[in-house]
């Protein structure tokens, strides 16, 4: 694994390590999703739909041979995607712009680990394994064709 990535860990690890209760968590889920800007409408098509969120999600993969890049955004759905968008943006917070390898050296109980987990709907829960699963699916197929 690499530095960056072990310093992205860290860093995880000591922001949800520092909270003095279940309200800071989703206070920083929220600063996340309102400081990430989204991405450009054109981008949104079915095929990059995550299944399982509560809100429609899109998760655009873009391979440079090396690193990946994640395009994601949040649109409304049956609850408030604020808390969707600020677990999409916690996930790119770690993965975005690494190489395959490194995504696939993380654990991905990682999340679980710093009681993301903890007080999460079901519904989020499942959306947001979805996210992390679709990620790893993307850092497998990118690694195998850069092997090529």
């Amino acid at each position: 694994m690499s530095d960056v990535m072990d310093s992205r860990l860290n860093e995880v690890r000591e922001t949800f390590a520092n909270f003095a209760d279940e309200d800071g968590k989703w206070k920083y889920l929220l600063d996340l999703a309102r400081a990430h800007k989204g991405m450009d409408a054109a981008l949104k098509d079915e095929k990059f739909i995550i299944q399982g969120c509560a809100s429609t999600m899109y998760l655009v993969p873009k391979f440079d041979g090396e690193k990946i890049h994640f395009e994601m955004d949040v649109e409304g759905g049956t609850t408030n995607p604020l808390i969707s968008r600020g677990l999409g943006a916690l996930a790119l917070k770690v993965y975005n712009d690494m190489a395959p390898a490194d995504i696939l050296a993380v654990d991905p109980k990682f999340f679980q680990d710093i009681g993301l987990n903890v007080g999460l709907s079901p519904t989020r829960s499942n959306g947001f394994a979805s996210l992390v699963k679709q990620i790893y699916l993307y850092a497998r197929v990118f690694a195998a064709l850069a092997k090529k």
